[in-house]
């Protein structure tokens, strides 16, 4: 070794411990407290290729490079774009399987559109039986005044249109 190199083994096993404290603390709000002997050995090696001079107190080098490393990380592109990593509890398969849910709705909607198609087959008068009083959920006296009917038609015609309306959703292969 020669004049003027430290022990560099020496300092380290003096120091690791606090270097390692240090660079965990400050990556841990990342959640990236794991790569804290990352930083350290990178610490280690930047001391090394670059030693300082007139050293007092080496103890205060070593943890100021872990933690000037650990911030170094943290800045890094890598770690802004990427995240923290995430907890075991995340990296899990999802027990809901909502497959089935999505195969429903789907069908739900399907047979909504054959529905709205098959309004088609109805005249206006009973579209519009089936939109207020069916749909909008009006209440039956109102939709017969705007027609200018009674409310017992109303029925009448809304029982018509849904019977129509079930027949053309049945002769297009769809559910309702």
């Amino acid at each position: 070794m020669s004049q003027g190199q430290p022990d560099w083994a020496a300092l380290y096993q003096r120091h690791k411990d606090a270097m390692h404290r240090v660079a965990a603390s400050v990556l841990r709000a990342a959640g990236l407290a794991g790569q804290a002997n990352d930083v350290v050995s990178d610490a280690m090696r930047s001391l090394i290729n670059s030693p300082p001079a007139d050293v007092q107190n080496w103890e205060a080098v070593m943890v100021t490079a872990a933690k000037r490393k650990a911030l170094d990380l943290l800045r890094s592109a890598a770690v802004r774009h990427a995240g923290p990593e995430l907890d075991a509890e995340y990296d899990q398969v999802d027990p809901v399987d909502i497959a089935e849910d999505v195969a429903d709705q789907v069908d739900r909607e399907r047979a909504r559109a054959v529905a709205w198609d098959g309004l088609s087959v109805l005249d206006a008068r009973h579209r519009r039986v089936v939109w207020e009083y069916i749909a909008l959920e009006l209440p039956r006296a109102d939709v017969a005044a705007e027609l200018g009917v009674s409310p017992a038609r109303v029925s009448q015609m809304a029982k018509r249109a849904l019977q129509e309306l079930r027949r053309y959703v049945d002769e297009q292969g769809g559910a309702a």
